[in-house]
């Protein structure tokens, strides 16, 4: 699993620095997640498109909602032209 220091911008995604590989993130639950000490939690929030807040993500697949979906963060543009954003780019993993 990629070590969070480690994730860097690059071609408009989220990557690992050292292996170049996209990161894979997960809509977290929080009653799953036994390592996170939930000081930024909003486990209880929907899932949203530019939701990069507060944490309610995590790269740990055992952590993983039941029945979310995985996906890699892309940086988007809004359509009025405004500021650049992460946004989700939806992948099907098993």
């Amino acid at each position: 699993m990629v070590d969070i220091n480690n994730i860097v911008s690059r071609g408009g995604y989220l990557v690992d620095g050292v292996t170049g590989e996209k990161v894979l993130f997960y809509e977290c639950d929080p009653r799953k997640n036994t390592e996170c000490n939930r000081e930024m939690c909003r486990g209880g929030g929907a899932e949203d498109e530019g939701g990069f807040g507060f944490c309610s993500k995590t790269l740990d697949p055992r952590f993983r909602k039941d029945g979310g979906k995985a996906w890699y963060a892309v940086l988007k543009t809004s359509e009025d032209g405004g500021e650049p954003y992460w946004g989700r780019e939806y992948v099907e993993v098993v």
